[in-house]
Parts: structure tokens; sequence; C-alpha cells
């Protein structure tokens, strides 16, 4: 009887241990998404070590993934440490530097036969070595999670800033064409921005589509979290950069209003069954917008950094991306939200 006792014992310590380890391997992160995503702005990048011949096939080197990023940053309770250090094991990263909506898509089979693609096209100069390589979808990562009989805890997302063209409107709130946008505050010409180069654009459609199509790769069990974006400048302005007060307030006011319609989309994706969260960073970034006397994104650098895809550019890569400091608050938002969940 006691020789049983025991065996039943030992068998119960066995199958706890085989359940923990059955739960840490099950525990998984996906990061999609743009360059907030990535870490864009903050090396080392993985496989920039590499001779430049080699670097410009990495996918990684190529998206300017950061060993830095905020997603690697996250932890679960059943992963022991943080998730870079069980990358391809609990935490699969696809985010990429200039990543748009339509590199989220599943597409259809009438699109794929018509040209359509959700491949990135990367161009790279540098070293004397030139070309062009193509990124595969982001979603492919979900390839190799079936692979490994996983299944994805949570997918996080930063995705739209490069679909309605931030870049751009930096490069108009520097030169000065914002501030004479129609409208009398800051916020009524943000308002007539945002409707000239948002909704006539159908980016909405796009943005609701990639946050749906993630939610089908996944699979049900997933929880979706898409991250907002921080306002990006002092409202004081840039001083000799060319960003006024007034330019800076618009760019800021123009964000808002980003937020807010990316909420909004997450909470219609919600009311139909997609499970799917939004997690602000505005109130975190308060005050460190980029020229601010504590700022967590980078301000604008000029010419072409070290690991910038090209040796030659107006401004680098790393201009106006969240900093070491915006990458933490970042990572201290995201796993907020991802504790609330655990604790449900």
């Amino acid at each position: 009887m006691r020789k049983t006792l025991l065996s039943f014992i030992l068998l119960l310590s066995m199958l706890a241990l085989c359940g923990g380890a059955l739960s840490e391997g099950a525990a998984v992160i996906v990061s999609l998404g743009d360059s907030y995503a990535s870490g864009e702005g903050n090396e080392p990048f993985y496989g920039q070590e590499a001779e430049m011949a080699v670097r410009c096939q990495d996918p990684d080197w190529l998206a300017h993934r950061s060993e830095k990023s905020w997603p690697g940053r996250l932890t679960l309770p059943a992963v022991d440490g943080p998730m870079r250090e069980h990358r391809g094991e609990n935490w699969f990263f696809a985010a990429s530097s200039g990543a748009e909506t339509k590199h989220l898509f599943l597409l259809s089979s009438e699109e794929t036969a018509s040209g359509v693609t959700a491949d990135q096209q990367k161009d790279y100069s540098r070293d004397g070595i030139s070309g062009t390589a193509m990124l595969a979808p982001q979603l492919d990562i979900f390839d190799e999670l079936d692979a490994k009989g996983l299944k994805a805890d949570y997918v996080t997302i930063s995705i739209g800033g490069n679909d309605i063209g931030f870049k751009k409107l930096v490069g108009l709130a520097m030169t000065g064409v914002l501030d004479y946008f129609p409208g009398e505050t800051a916020e009524e010409k943000a308002e007539n921005l945002w409707n000239t180069s948002y909704v006539s654009s159908g980016i909405r459609e796009n943005i609701r589509r990639a946050f749906t199509d993630v939610a089908a790769r996944a699979g049900a069990q997933a929880c979706i979290i898409v991250t907002g974006y921080p306002r990006p400048l002092s409202p004081d302005g840039g001083g000799e950069t060319g960003f006024t007060p007034l330019s800076s307030q618009i760019m800021n006011a123009a964000c808002d209003l980003f937020n807010a319609e990316l909420q909004d989309i997450v909470e219609e994706c919600r009311a139909e069954g997609v499970n799917i969260v939004y997690v602000s960073v505005a109130e975190a970034f308060e005050g460190h917008g980029a020229y601010s006397e504590d700022p967590y994104i980078n301000p604008m650098v000029p010419g072409a950094g070290p690991q910038d895809l090209k040796s030659v550019n107006v401004v680098s890569f790393e201009s106006m991306h969240p900093n070491e400091k915006g990458l933490e608050a970042y990572a201290r938002c995201v796993q907020e939200a991802i504790d609330r969940l655990e604790a449900e």
C-alpha cells in the first residue's frame, strides 16, 4: 500500500513537471507590424555584424529587427525571462521597418492570380553592393509555428503609420507647409489634413482587413494586441530643425485622430467576435516627444546611419522613432495589458 502511494505521488510529480514544460513550450508571442514594432533606430539589429554580402540577404537586417525591440522585452508567466531570450521557441518576430497593412494580408486566389503580393520590397546599396530583396509576407511566420506544433497566445501589432504617409507628413511639418493648411487651430488643420490623407484613400478598410486577416491566421485562441502611436513631437517645436510649434501641434493632433480611429476599428472587430484589444501609449509618452527635455523619440538625424540600407540618405532611418526609453515605455504599456489578460 505504501509503495503504491509513493508511486502515485511520484507519478503526480512527473505529470506536474511535464505540465510545466508543456506550458512553457505553448506560451507564445508573435510580433508583427512596422518600424515602431521592429525597433527601428535602436542598434544592434539582428544580423548586422555580418559582411554586407550576407546582411543584404538576411531578412532580419533588411527589416531592421532590433535586439532591443519592445516586443522582445515582454514576458509571460510560463516563460523564464524576456521574449528576446526565447526567439524561435516562445517568441516569433516578423515586424519590419517600412511595413504597411498589405504586408499583413491573407491574399485570395484571385488576388494572387492577378499579381497582388504581400511581400515587402527592400532596396539596398552599401559597401559597393546594390540590389533588391523581397521579404516574405509577415503572416508566413505562422508556418513556422505550425511546423513546431505551436499556436500563438498573443499577437502584437503596430501598423498603419506608413499607410497614412507618416514620413511625408514629417516632411510637410519640417518645411512649414502644415502651418498653412486650412483651419484656425492645430486641431482643425489636423482634421482637414486627416480627411484628405486618410478617409479618402480607403486606409481604414485596409487596417480593418489587416486585423481580421491576422486573427484568421493566428486562430481564435490568440489575443491580438494593437498598439497605438505616441505623439511624435514636443509641442514647442524643434528649433533649428524647422518644426514650428504650430506644425508640431498639428502632427500631434493628427496622431490623436489616428489613434482614435485605430481604437474604433479594434472595437468594431471585437463586436464581431475578434479576440483583439487596443493598447494606448499616449500617456506613457506624454511630454516626451522628440525635442522635449527628456525625449522618448529620436530627433531628425541627417544623412545615412551606419546600418541604414543605403549609404546615401537625406535623413537616417532612425529619425522620429522611439529611443530606448521609448521602447521601454512601449513594453511597459503592452506588458500591463498582458498581465491583466493573464489574470482574467
